[in-house]
């Protein structure tokens, strides 16, 4: 039996490295804190189980501590136990706070995320899953946050940012599927421009998409565009993807953006009810002329995610960053991930409208 754990906890893990997009394999890449936590208590279980080891034994509890290794290193980046990064440039006293919240959709104690946004008073709050009743509740309850763009939709992608400072331009697109929407916002602060860019692409999961390839192609599109911008800009968002993914390090190889949970911690935003299947799935991406001081999750507030709070600091003068410079072997994977969602989009929606007719 214990043979058959220790196969089990190898194969799994590493089922993320496959050309396969499928719900099935890309679970194994949301789960590898916990897997991890179980392949140690699997190697413990056999030294003490196990008195004397034969050569299968040796293989296997080699194999199984090489896969742990491999997804500690993944993992290691976004623990205290790692450098963080310190900035070289001074930044601005005043610095701009913004939260980020999937409040759920069928989530009915506004109330109790009002009082969450009153005690954090962020200048900008951006809410996914919101429908045309949280709208109702949170434009009743905050009148000063009077510059808004909202994309009211009651398919659980719905997308409203809540601002105390005006936008300069604010556009809705939808990049890859037709009922899913991101937010792109020119915003002037501390006297430099920066894009504030919410993202809330579909999981792979049995009741959503089948497979991941909208959702990276999402990414992908986001990162593209960032990478042509010259502007410092913010990505933020629920990605329903893990810091550690495959397609999550290629945009931050993509655009040079940081992630501020690097250095501090995971952090884990989702489940907000099951602490031991918690992932890290709400995000926040910085370009490197801007500085996060301070990443916080928000207390419980009804939703089956946690709230995620920021303060981001602007540099006093404008930095250039050159794009980091990428392999014609990591273009061609982007070029392809980009395709095949919005083919796999495009199928979707041929088929939703053939079993309508």
């Amino acid at each position: 039996m214990l043979i058959g754990l220790i196969c089990l906890f190898i194969v799994a893990p590493l089922l993320p490295l496959l050309p396969i997009s499928h719900w099935t394999v890309r679970f194994f890449d949301f789960v590898r804190l916990q897997t991890a936590v179980i392949q140690v208590i699997i190697i413990a279980l056999a030294f003490i189980f196990w008195k004397q080891f034969n050569v299968v034994q040796i293989i296997a509890i080699t194999a199984i501590a090489a896969v742990l290794l491999y997804q500690v290193i993944l993992i290691r980046p976004y623990t205290p136990f790692y450098h963080r990064r310190k900035p070289k440039q001074q930044f601005h006293k005043e610095q701009l706070t913004l939260v980020t919240a999937n409040v759920l959709q069928t989530n009915t104690n506004y109330d109790d995320f009002i009082k969450l946004i009153k005690e954090s008073k962020p200048h900008i709050f951006i809410t996914m899953e919101s429908d045309q009743k949280w709208d109702d509740a949170i434009s009743t309850a905050f009148p000063e946050y009077i510059h808004t763009v909202k994309a009211t939709l009651d398919n659980f992608y719905g997308m409203h940012i809540y601002s105390k400072i005006p936008f300069k331009s604010a556009d809705i697109h939808y990049l890859v599927e037709k009922d899913i929407p991101s937010i792109h916002c020119e915003i002037n602060y501390a006297n430099q421009l920066f894009n504030l860019i919410a993202i809330h692409p579909a999981p792979p999961s049995p009741t959503e998409n089948e497979t991941s390839k909208e959702r990276d192609a999402e990414l992908m599109l986001v990162g593209k565009k960032c990478r042509e911008s010259q502007d410092a800009t913010v990505v933020c968002g629920d990605l329903n993807d893990v810091v550690w993914s495959k397609t999550s390090r290629l945009f931050s190889k993509m655009t040079g953006y940081l992630d501020p949970r690097v250095g501090r911690g995971l952090y884990p935003s989702f489940h907000a009810n099951y602490w031991l299947l918690r992932f890290p799935l709400d995000h926040l991406f910085y370009s490197k002329d801007l500085h996060v001081t301070q990443m916080k999750r928000l207390p419980r507030f009804g939703s089956d995610h946690f709230a995620m709070y920021y303060n981001i600091a602007f540099p006093l003068v404008d930095v250039d960053v050159p794009n980091p410079s990428m392999s014609k072997e990591e273009v061609q994977d982007i070029k392809e991930i980009i395709a095949d969602g919005k083919i796999s989009a495009r199928i979707a929606e041929q088929e939703e409208l053939e079993a309508t007719r």
